[in-house]
């Protein structure tokens, strides 16, 4: 067995994060996990949408109550609106000179709510609100596949495994490398300090793939109150209920296309045929979370306001339930010439918390008399300040660890931009979002732009809205991380390039 470094703490939003660590009490949580329920991409209402979620000073918008909730000030009359749509899937990856793309499509509802305005007709006037917004949806699909000499995924595995006793099955079932023993994948090399050899290494020109699928949401119930005074200060108080529905598909595996068949001093005194293995997992968290936003706009001017807001860090309550599954098409010639196909399953449920980090918002709004609109939004995450409780402090304090060398203080800029000519408004934006990572690497290749556009029709107290956001994404990513003594890795990364397309219509009504 050649001396190799496992390398036991996600660092990056690993497209296999979740799937190639420990499962259960072998702790299955990672700071991948946390990015996923702290870094949120809004889709609301179409008018929302095609302005790139400028909304933070121009306010009147529903779904800008989950942004600067001091928008509520603006309404004058009551309203109900409701958004839905359909979004389409594209992702593209290279992985070892081997290019695939996988489509998806999902339908969508990220809207849903009605202001009501109470009190009109003083120096001081309120607005109350309530309904759901997105804050992010997770439909996203990849799928990575090439040949690799270099090292094999259960070498992987049996780094992770060093320490464990297998042979007591039930003793740590959930992790991954009881399923890979139990099927044959590895066996030990010592047993007394429990380490083990896999069945598979370098040099055998193994194809690797992996699928993912990722399924779900994060709808926000918001709950608002706002109002302003003589129509220039504004002021406004959202508390939002996020609650989290988040499934994941993985397909992890390696074959030969030429069967594999030699002699291994591991498993004396068999033959050993391989020609493919699967690791099949199911994922599903919910759970639901609580936070305070509480936002100000300032109007001068007839054509310029200047809004602020700050969100307090969101804590969820959450549930995991997995099952996992290995499939083996790896096989010991019986006496009848017959081969035997192996196969290891689990299952657990697991709870445990996460913190988001707080945000600040500063907003900008001008009007262009009666028919432009120009709004420009940053906000500000230090991502650093993600928090995870597992009820195990030294786990938490090596994640903590990994956020504190890892992460930094990102950002995402918004701009957008509406037209009015009579009954018809055109709507644009543009979204950027700074990279989390302090990595230079994962810098040089990682974006995330989304374009907008949209129009909008104004039918006496009805409109008719539309929107339609291209979020674009690249990132590499590690199917795991393993290297050599001398700290050389001993797998590429694969690049990922995601597509999104959002198409969105609002149908709202004043009253």
């Amino acid at each position: 067995m050649r001396t190799i470094k496992y390398i036991g703490l996600v660092k990056s939003i690993g497209f296999a994060a979740l799937c190639l660590c420990g499962f259960g009490r072998v702790q299955a949580q990672t700071d991948a996990d946390l990015l996923r329920y702290s870094m949120l991409n809004p889709i609301g209402t179409a008018r929302y949408n095609a302005m790139g979620g400028a909304f933070g000073a121009l306010g009147a918008n529903f779904t800008a109550l989950s942004t600067n909730p001091a928008g509520i000030g603006f309404y004058t009359r009551h309203e109900l609106s409701l958004t839905g749509g359909w979004l389409n899937q594209n992702g593209k990856s290279e992985y070892y000179g081997e290019k695939n793309t996988i489509d998806a499509s999902q339908v969508v509802m990220p809207q849903g709510g009605g202001v009501f305005c109470i009190n009109q007709g003083g120096a001081v006037k309120f607005q109350a609100a309530f309904g759901a917004n997105r804050l992010k949806d997770f439909n996203s699909s990849s799928y990575a596949k090439g040949i690799n000499n270099e090292s094999s995924y259960m070498e992987y595995v049996a780094a992770q495994s060093a320490g464990y006793d297998f042979a007591v099955r039930d003793q740590y079932a959930a992790h991954l490398g009881n399923l890979a023993y139990q099927t044959g994948l590895m066996d030990y090399e010592d047993t007394v300090s429990m380490l083990y050899d896999p069945l598979l290494g370098p040099g055998m020109g193994l194809t690797q793939r992996h699928v993912l699928r990722e399924y779900g949401n994060i709808t926000e119930m918001v709950f608002s109150f706002g109002g302003n005074w003589r129509d220039m200060l504004y002021f406004g108080a959202t508390m939002g209920v996020p609650v989290v529905d988040y499934q994941q598909e993985s397909i992890v595996g390696e074959s030969s296309d030429a069967t594999l068949e030699f002699h291994n001093e591991v498993f004396p005194p068999k033959n050993i045929r391989f020609n493919a293995y699967e690791f099949n997992q199911d994922l599903n968290v919910t759970g639901t979370g609580i936070n305070l936003k509480l936002g100000l706009i300032y109007k001068p001017v007839h054509f310029f306001r200047v809004g602020l807001a700050f969100h307090t860090p969101t804590h969820y309550w959450l549930r995991e339930r997995a099952t996992v599954q290995v499939n083996t098409d790896m096989s010991y010639p019986l006496g009848d010439g017959s081969f035997l196909t192996n196969q290891s399953s689990y299952g657990y449920e697991d709870r445990y918390e996460v913190i988001t980090p707080a945000k600040g918002v500063l907003s900008l709004g001008f009007l262009i008399k009666n028919f432009g609109a120009i709004g420009i939004e940053g906000e500000l995450t230090d991502y650093r300040k993600m928090r995870l409780d597992v009820g195990d402090i030294d786990y938490e304090n090596q994640i903590q660890s990994v956020l504190d060398e890892n992460y930094k203080l990102a950002g995402v800029v918004r701009v957008g931009t509406e037209w009015r000519f009579s009954i018809l408004s055109i709507r644009a934006g543009y979204i950027w979002q700074s990279c989390p990572y302090t990595n230079q690497t994962l810098r040089d290749n990682w974006y995330n732009h989304t374009a907008t556009a949209g129009l909008g029709l104004t039918l006496g107290r009805w409109n008719l809205d539309f929107g339609f956001m291209a979020d674009l994404g690249k990132r590499t990513d590690d199917f795991y991380y393993l290297t050599d003594q001398y700290g050389a890795s001993l797998v590429n990364p694969a690049s990922l390039k995601l597509a999104k397309y959002v198409y969105t219509f609002t149908l709202g009504v004043r009253f």
